[in-house]
């Protein structure tokens, strides 16, 4: 009987995602799971365990099921508790964060003071639940609407709040509409987003365990935002881009490995990689235990895995009952578009 309810429910959200998430009835829909309001929590998170050393950094992790969490020296601090916490990233002092709400979800601001989460905004109301990373280039803060294959942008974003997600400026469809929402042939699940000199980097998920295409790094052109080049990568469900003059690091999730430059650097074998981290001293990589059963997968584990730049693996982090989404690092966190040295 719990099998057949969970069926059921799985067809409900898949039917709401693939044809109602981005119509008008589902803006109306949204205003009632906008009634109940995010609020931090600033609990201290005893959920983990890591190895014996301790690297002394900061940085925030975007979880599945325990909310969005702060690293800090070895402690844990739970800053939100909401479920389905994905893409984060920041203006100034100020962190961006998106969030579900149910079938939809939010995109939030905040402040770190004392490594608790304050000054708290929502920012972009009523967005799809299938965001993936958003991250802000220049002033403007960019979205990845993953379900609609589409990227948003949103203007001068750090001085808005409330506004409607159909409120956005403009628009990508970096490989065109989809005609059969996620059924369509052309649905290409883009979840990253990276901008260096000029051109704008996505990943191309592409479904691989479904579909048997590989991932794919679209290139766009950012001031004129079209599509110059698609390239096939050698990984499936690939997450995460990060490039510089002389460093290209992908995540190749479903074999478990971090490409850099091409080459496989590390590997976690039976893990999901999904969540990069790269700074002038680090690499942190996040992964979770496979699992192919959507709703068993928050009784996995996930973990975080700290490297020096010599690819020595530092720490590890193990966090129990949940999927590691995204993780970035409080200051010189260099797979932001807007990096600079701090």
């Amino acid at each position: 009987m719990i099998l057949l309810f969970k069926k059921i429910q799985e067809y409900i959200f898949n039917y709401y995602d693939n044809n109602i998430a981005f119509s008008k009835l589902a803006d109306f829909y949204y205003l009632f799971e906008n009634i109940r309001k995010i609020k931090a929590t600033n609990y201290t998170f005893t959920n983990f365990s890591s190895s014996d050393k301790i690297e002394k950094i900061r940085f925030l992790i975007a979880t599945q099921s325990k909310g969005l969490l702060l690293y800090s020296n070895g402690e844990i601090m739970q800053l939100f508790n909401k479920k389905g916490f994905y893409g984060i990233t920041r203006h100034n002092h100020v962190f961006f964060a998106f969030y579900k709400t149910g079938l939809h979800g939010n995109i939030i601001s905040f402040k770190l003071q004392n490594n608790q989460a304050i000054n708290v905004k929502v920012i972009i109301t009523g967005l799809s639940r299938g965001v993936h990373q958003i991250d802000f280039i220049g002033n403007n803060l960019y979205v990845t609407n993953t379900y609609d294959n589409s990227i948003l942008i949103y203007n001068n974003a750090y001085k808005k709040e409330n506004i409607h997600w159909r409120d956005y400026n403009n628009i990508i469809y970096p490989n065109g509409k989809l005609h059969d929402g996620r059924k369509s042939n052309n649905y290409n699940h883009f979840n990253s987003i990276f901008q260096y000199r000029e051109k704008l980097y996505l990943i191309a998920h592409n479904e691989t365990k479904k579909t048997k295409r590989k991932s794919e790094v679209y290139t766009i052109e950012t001031k004129n935002p079209t599509t110059l080049k698609k390239e096939i990568i050698n990984g499936s469900n690939c997450h995460n881009i990060y490039i510089d003059d002389k460093t290209k690091i992908y995540c190749k999730s479903l074999e478990g490995i971090v490409s850099i430059n091409e080459q496989d650097s590390i590997s976690h074998e039976g893990i999901f990689t999904r969540g990069l981290s790269v700074t002038n001293t680090h690499i942190i990589i996040g992964g979770s235990e496979i699992q192919t059963n959507r709703e068993k997968r928050k009784y996995t584990n996930g973990y975080i895995y700290i490297y020096n730049l010599k690819l020595q693996l530092i720490q590890t982090i193990s966090i129990s009952k949940t999927q590691i989404q995204e993780i970035k690092m409080i200051k010189n966190e260099k797979t932001f578009s807007n990096y600079t040295e701090e």
